[in-house]
C-alpha cells in the first residue's frame, strides 16, 4: 500500500510537469491591477485633494501551457483567445511589447492634450500626416488605401494631424468626393474618394469620413505644463480615458470623482471621441477589487459590461463632453 501511494504521487507528480511543459496555442485573458492614479500622476501647479479617486483598470495576457489552458475552464475570471484569431497576439512577443508601449505612450499624450484642453490651457501639436491602421469593410477606400499608407492631403489642404483631418471633413457631405493624397513606400499617389456616414454610438449615424482606423503619425506634442506619469507596467491605449480625468481633476477645483472610488476603461482621441476596448469582464473584476462604487465603459461596450454589473454601477460613456456632464450629476 505504501508503494502503491507512492508511486501515484510520483506519477501526479510528472503529469502535472508535463502538462506544464505542453505548449498550446492560446492565450489567457486574466484580471489586472486597479491602480489609484493620483498616486501615479502629478501634475505641475495641480492639487491632489480629491476625496474621490480615479482607478486604472487593466488585463494581463500570458501564454497558455495546457496545464493553464485545462485550469481556464474552472475559473469564469479568465478568457480564452486563440492566438491565430488574434492579429497582435500572433506577432513575435517582443513585435508585441514594443507595438503596446507605443501606443501608451501615444495615449498618455493624447490624454495630456484633451485634460488641458478643458482645463483651459493650448498645447501644441503636430505630425506628419495621418497613419491607416485599417478599413472598414463597406468603406470605399477599400482596396484603394492600404494600412500603413499615410494621407498627407486632402483636396488640396495639407493634413499633419487626425485633428485636421477630422475638422476638415466635418465641412464636406456625406457622397462628396474628395481627393486624397497619399504616401506608400516612399512614393506619392492620389485617388478620389466618396465620403460616406459613419456609425457612432448604437450604429447612430454621426459624421461623415472615409471609413478608416487612423492615427496621427510621428504625433508630437508642446505642453505649458509638466505632467509626469509613472505606468511603466501598463501597456496600450485603454487607459487614456482614466488618465485624461485625473489630469482634469489635478487642474480643476471642483472634484470631479465626487468622493467616489470611479474606475474604467476606454481609447480616448483627441477630439474626445472614446471607443471600444477589450478585456471589459477582466477590468471590472479589478475594479470589484478594489471596491470601487461606479465603473466607465465606451458605449460599444455597455451591453457586455452589463453582464458583471453586479456590486457596481455600470456608466456608459460616449465622448469626454459626455463624461463630465454625467460626473456632475452624480
Amino acid at each position: 500500500m505504501y508503494y502503491f501511494k507512492r508511486y501515484f504521487i510520483i506519477i501526479i507528480i510528472t503529469v502535472l510537469i508535463l502538462l506544464n511543459l505542453i505548449p498550446t496555442p492560446y492565450f489567457l485573458v486574466i484580471p489586472g491591477q486597479a491602480i489609484n492614479l493620483s498616486e501615479n500622476i502629478t501634475v505641475e501647479n495641480g492639487e491632489k485633494d480629491a476625496k474621490g479617486q480615479f482607478l486604472l483598470t487593466s488585463t494581463a495576457i500570458i501564454k497558455a501551457n495546457l496545464l493553464l489552458y485545462v485550469y481556464c475552464f474552472f475559473d469564469p475570471n479568465i478568457d480564452l483567445r486563440n492566438r491565430d484569431d488574434e492579429i497582435f497576439l500572433n506577432m513575435d512577443q517582443k513585435d508585441y511589447t514594443n507595438i503596446m508601449e507605443k501606443l501608451m505612450q501615444e495615449s498618455q499624450m493624447i490624454s495630456k492634450v484633451v485634460a488641458l484642453r478643458k482645463a483651459g490651457y493650448s498645447p501644441e501639436i503636430s505630425g506628419r500626416g495621418i497613419l491607416i491602421n485599417g478599413i472598414l469593410d463597406k468603406s470605399p477606400a477599400k482596396d484603394k488605401l492600404l494600412p500603413g499608407d499615410v494621407i498627407v492631403k486632402i483636396d488640396e489642404q495639407p493634413i499633419h494631424t487626425l485633428e485636421e483631418f477630422s475638422e476638415i471633413v466635418r465641412g464636406y457631405n456625406s457622397n462628396q468626393i474628395v481627393r486624397i493624397t497619399f504616401l506608400r513606400n516612399n512614393s506619392t499617389y492620389s485617388i478620389l474618394i466618396p465620403l460616406i456616414e459613419l456609425p457612432g454610438a448604437d450604429d447612430e449615424t454621426e459624421r461623415v469620413g472615409i471609413g478608416v482606423y487612423a492615427d496621427t503619425k510621428d504625433l508630437q506634442c508642446e505642453f505649458p505644463l509638466k505632467i509626469e506619469i509613472n505606468l511603466e507596467k501598463i501597456k496600450g491605449p485603454s487607459a487614456s480615458l482614466m488618465i485624461t480625468l485625473e489630469i482634469l481633476n489635478q487642474l480643476t477645483e471642483n472634484d470631479l470623482s465626487g468622493s467616489l472610488l470611479i474606475a474604467g476603461t476606454g481609447n480616448l482621441s483627441i477630439d474626445g471621441r472614446i471607443s471600444k476596448v477589450d478585456g471589459i469582464k477582466q477590468k471590472i473584476i479589478s475594479a470589484k477589487k478594489k471596491k470601487a462604487d461606479i465603473f466607465l465603459v465606451p458605449q460599444n461596450n455597455y451591453s457586455e459590461a452589463l453582464k458583471f454589473s453586479q456590486g457596481i454601477r455600470i456608466i456608459p460613456v460616449d465622448d469626454f463632453d459626455d463624461i463630465l456632464m454625467k460626473l456632475i450629476k452624480l
